[in-house]
């Protein structure tokens, strides 16, 4: 149904398949950072270091809220009338 959709956000101008497999990819990728980072930084004297496996997790969740926004937007402008083009 959305094959021609488009999702426009910031400099992103991707097909609707596309830009769900890279946010899904991006997800995945900061989820899984989350846990080396958990793993070997925690002991770190740098609290930074520390604490960046949830930081981590933090990005990741981002990634959806962004990802469910711009799909949002995308969803309203391809149901969108195309308004009085009647040429």
């Amino acid at each position: 149904m959305y094959e021609e959709m488009r999702v426009k956000y910031l400099f992103i101008n991707l097909k609707y398949s596309a830009y769900v497999k890279l946010q899904g990819i991006l997800i995945a990728v900061w989820t899984i950072a989350a846990l080396p980072c958990f793993l070997y930084l925690k002991d770190s004297s740098i609290w930074m270091l520390k604490h960046v496996w949830w930081l981590c997790l933090v990005v990741a969740l981002l990634e959806g809220v962004e990802a469910f926004l711009a799909i949002g937007k995308a969803k309203r402008d391809f149901h969108r009338p195309a308004g009085n083009d009647t040429a």
